[in-house]
């Protein structure tokens, strides 16, 4: 029984997949996307600085993100990686993604995620409907038991959101990721399939 939050959306031309939820579109998007992914990440750049991993200077550029939409398709087509940008349903404006890796299958059947939003969009509630959208999609399509995520002690509007969607604290994940130049410590949460209703 499918899962409520989402609807598998007809493929648009710049689109390998497509889901809808009730105000948002999240797509794995094609490298002609690429200019528009760019403008999102630079006027966010600030923003994501103190909770995203670090990046170089060539990141905050069309022809590396060319380089990164290919291979988050080729990423995609093999299993490895779900990564869904936020649009807004009404103008096509990219407002966000959602990504899910480290699948391990088997008796694992999990993996985890990450997220990020325009700071323009927070407080509306758009990143709770997507990520509440993409989880309900890929326990469903990949027949997971469990997602995990990872969260700097600091970003309190973070944590607030996986408890909102329903994630359950678990500890500290010591050194986890460079961010803003240092590695640091991330806590850690889970959500299980259980957790996630299924439609009636």
């Amino acid at each position: 029984m499918p899962r409520d939050g989402y609807t598998i959306s007809k493929s648009r031309r710049n689109e390998v997949l497509a889901l809808e939820t009730d105000r948002l579109r999240l797509a794995v998007l094609r490298r002609s996307e690429a200019s528009r992914v760019t403008d999102y990440l630079i006027r966010n750049r600030d923003f994501h600085k103190r909770f995203s991993q670090t990046h170089t200077e060539d990141y905050f550029t069309v022809s590396s993100q060319k380089k990164y939409l290919v291979y988050d398709y080729n990423s995609f087509l093999d299993g490895s990686l779900v990564p869904l940008w936020i649009t807004m349903k009404e103008t096509g404006e990219i407002i966000g993604r959602v990504s899910f890796f480290n699948f391990a299958y088997g008796g694992m059947m999990s993996c985890a995620c990450g997220y990020h939003l325009d700071e323009s969009y927070t407080g509306k509630g758009y990143m709770t409907e997507a990520l509440k959208g993409a989880i309900a999609f890929v326990m469903d399509e990949y027949r997971l038991h469990r997602v995990e995520a990872f969260v700097l002690p600091e970003n309190e509007p973070s944590l607030n959101l996986l408890k909102r969607t329903g994630f359950h604290y678990e500890g500290k994940r010591y050194s986890y990721m460079h961010i803003n130049g240092e590695y640091r410590d991330h806590e850690a949460f889970y959500i299980l399939e259980n957790d996630v209703i299924s439609r009636a």
